[in-house]
Order: C-alpha cells, then structure tokens, then sequence
C-alpha cells in the first residue's frame, strides 16, 4: 500500500504491472500506464487480491516516500473492489485514480455495493500524503 507519482496508489491491480519485463517498463509509463495495468489485469485476472498495508509509504512514491505503520491487510477476490476499499483508507476518491475506474468500466470487478468484512473503514483510514 503506497502512494505512486503517476497512478496515485500502487495497489492490487498496479501490482500486476510488476508481471512485464524490467525493460520496457519506463516505457509503458510514459505511453499510457493506465491502460497497461487494465491490459495487463484483463489477461492475468487474479482470483486473489492482499494488499500489505503493515507499513505503508506515503508521499514521493513509489520509491523515496515515508514509511507509516497502518498494520492493515486488506484482501479481497474482486481487485477492483480491493483497490476501491484500499484507496479510501489511505484518503483517495478511488472515482478519480484512473486506473480503477477503467478497470471497472471493462467489467473487471466492481467499484460500488462492496461487502467490507472486518473494521470499519473509517477507524483505519488515513490521508496519505500524496506522490
């Protein structure tokens, strides 16, 4: 769980960007990485989704931000619905990070009516600092 300078939030479907090549990433940055996390996320749907939120990074993400201690998992067999629930706990609109509204709209999980098991959302949220 952390904050990302071009995404906003690194969560369970910016994780899959993880599954190309050290080499071309840069480019897939500059060339639209939101498409490409959908893209990617559209051909390796995963049927798991953990965010490791134990400590946490906020601020000049994905590399030189500050470590915060949230000690949250949070889990889920939607993605979508996971990074929905994750980037309200760190104080994001999940309708404007990109990455998560396409993702719906290409029918990979759901943004609205999401059953949250366990503590309520707003004793673990935190306003991150953003990227």
């Amino acid at each position: 769980m952390k904050t990302h300078s071009d995404t906003q939030v690194t969560l369970g479907l910016k994780n899959m960007f993880g599954l190309l090549p050290d080499t071309p990433k840069s480019k897939y940055h500059n060339l639209g990485i939101d498409e490409v996390i959908v893209d990617i996320n559209s051909l390796c749907k995963p049927s798991l989704t953990i965010i490791d939120g134990f400590v946490a990074m906020e601020g000049s993400g994905p590399v030189s931000g500050q470590p915060i201690e949230m000690g949250l998992v949070i889990a889920g067999k939607d993605v979508v619905s996971t990074d929905t629930i994750a980037s309200k706990v760190m104080g994001f609109d999940p309708y404007e990070i990109d990455h998560i509204k396409k993702a719906a709209k290409k029918g990979l999980g759901e943004m609205k009516n999401i059953k949250v098991l366990g503590e309520d959302l707003n004793k673990v949220k935190r306003i991150f600092k953003k990227a």
